[in-house]
């Protein structure tokens, strides 16, 4: 069975909060805080003009764009941290770039609009600063404008989440950093050009694609090349480390940190696709997956009868569950998990030994994950030597119970000679690949890659059907259109991630189709 097939997961963590929206709060928190991350985009960028380069305030703003949406799952006394952080950072930026300028006699290009925070600023404040300044940003704005800025920023969020897991492998990218900064600046403009919003939204999408591929190298360095493997999902007695989340890097340190005790680990969520590389078919405490779908945190972490790692850079929906045994290798912790300082895992050890672990083993079926490249080789060849006349490319993961009825009457009617990728539903039939790669963004770019540098992605005989919108989600569709891609259907994104009157400009703008059914979706093809 597909992991992602879990019938819970259409009773996911959003829909049992009764909510699947960004709330007023944290749409207020995130308005203010992107003003003080343009605001101190506008000096780096000065700053570097003189040749002066500020790396940590850098992948500070970098860091805190990819984690905004996370501040839902912080005190209020992290949150105004933060606040004061990026306000010292904008204040200490501001005093150089005036500095330099008198020293050297240049003209100072100052903001006439500096954002004001105190130490006596609370949250309230900010909250209602927030509603202000959102109000002020949208009357300078058409509304064509204000959904290519919604855009904009989503594509940037997606950018710097990729860029906080390259810091990871201790790589970097400073041209896609850059970018983020200028970006950022345009909307520090009394009137933002449209066509810069559209221009870095291009790039930006394109810089993201890049950073997927940079990524993919940077993980079959460190742990390998992935393989087609099976993947237990089932328990044994002993206590347990459960490990949620999507960072290599932070499991590798867990397994090396436990290697000589008894013991087990267990991964959760997107770290299904670990199973898959050399590097952790070697670690011994490593004994299978555990979890019922990739975003149903509350019934994974409820029934894991041991202590939990929430890895870094990771939004995590934890608001509701309770706490004592939640840890995290984060700079900032949520409120009620404790935190994991210098990879010193000896909190997260002792609370798995007094926790009651498996007190006995459950059989599960298993799961496949990864890649055999001699049959993705064979399925190229297939559709080049034209035996497949058309190729249609699904997923990625996390279907819903009303997806998993589509696809099931979408291989019924499947165009005769066509040939299917899918990195989700599994009709078990001959013409259908099925590679199951989880969530991991930098491994599914790495294979369509490799089927596109043999099939041109503008050809009409190519389509997608893409079942999963996050955060990653338009910059890839962007980047495909850029590339001459024909035929893309896309399910419904949450409000979480987009707001659905952006989204429906954003189908429209990009000729994006929106799946409805399968007789009419594939209709379109002809």
């Amino acid at each position: 069975m597909f992991y992602s097939s879990s019938y819970n997961y259409e009773f996911n963590d959003c829909v049992s909060k009764g909510a699947c929206s960004v709330s007023p709060a944290l749409s207020s928190m995130q308005e203010v805080m992107l003003i003080l991350l343009r605001q101190i985009a506008f000096y780096l960028l000065k700053l570097k003009e003189f040749l002066v380069c500020k790396d940590d305030i850098t992948k500070s703003v970098i860091s805190e764009i990819a984690l905004i949406d996370a501040a839902k799952d912080l005190s209020e006394l992290q949150i105004l941290k933060n606040f004061s952080l990026q306000y010292s950072n904008l204040l200490s930026l501001r005093k150089e770039y005036l500095q330099l300028c008198r020293e050297k006699g240049e003209d100072c290009n100052d903001l006439k609009h500096l954002i004001k925070l105190s130490p006596k600023t609370g949250l309230s404040e900010i909250l209602k600063r927030g509603d202000k300044e959102y109000l002020q940003k949208y009357k300078k704005l058409s509304t064509g404008q204000k959904y290519n800025a919604e855009i904009l920023t989503a594509i940037m969020k997606s950018v710097c989440v990729n860029l906080i897991s390259l810091y990871e492998y201790g790589s970097d990218c400073e041209y896609a950093s850059d970018n983020v900064l200028e970006a950022l600046n345009i909307f520090n403009s009394v009137k933002v050009d449209r066509n810069a919003i559209l221009k870095y939204t291009d790039l930006l999408s394109k810089i993201d694609v890049e950073l997927l591929k940079l990524l993919k190298k940077a993980q079959q360095k460190v742990f390998g090349d992935i393989d087609e493997t099976e993947v237990s999902c089932s328990t044994r007695i002993g206590k347990a480390i459960l490990v949620s989340g999507s960072n290599l890097e932070d499991l590798k340190n867990v397994l090396e940190y436990v290697k000589e005790s008894d013991i087990d680990v267990y991964t959760n969520g997107n770290l299904l696709i670990a199973h898959a590389f050399p590097y952790f078919k070697n670690c011994k405490n490593l004994k299978g997956h555990f979890g019922t779908g990739f975003i149903s945190t509350i019934l994974d972490f409820a029934t894991f009868p041991g202590s939990i790692l929430l890895t870094k850079n990771e939004t995590q929906n934890i608001e509701y569950l309770y706490r004592g045994r939640l840890f995290t290798t984060d700079v900032i912790a949520p409120k009620g998990v404790a935190q994991i300082v210098n990879n010193d895992f000896s909190t997260l050890v002792n609370s798995a030994n007094q926790a009651k672990g498996f007190a006995k083993g459950h059989e599960r079926d298993s799961v496949c994950v990864g890649v055999n490249s001699d049959k993705l080789n064979h399925f190229i060849d297939k559709v080049v030597l034209e035996e497949y006349k058309n190729l249609f490319i699904v997923g990625h993961s996390n279907l819903t119970l009303k997806q998993k009825d589509y696809f099931k009457k979408f291989f019924e009617i499947l165009p005769e000679k066509s040939g299917v990728i899918s990195f989700s539903y599994n009709p078990y039939m001959e013409n259908v690949l099925v590679l199951n790669l989880g969530n991991d963004y930098p491994q599914i770019y790495g294979v369509l890659q490799r089927v596109f540098e043999k099939i041109p992605v503008d050809t009409p005989k190519v389509a997608f059907f893409l079942t999963k919108c996050d955060v990653n989600s338009l910059s890839n569709i962007i980047n495909l259109k850029n590339e001459g891609a024909k035929n893309i259907f896309l399910s419904d994104c949450s409000p979480t991630v987009i707001n659905p009157s952006v989204l429906n400009v954003f189908n429209k703008q990009y000729n994006i189709n929106a799946i409805t059914n399968p007789e009419d979706d594939l209709k379109l093809l002809k």
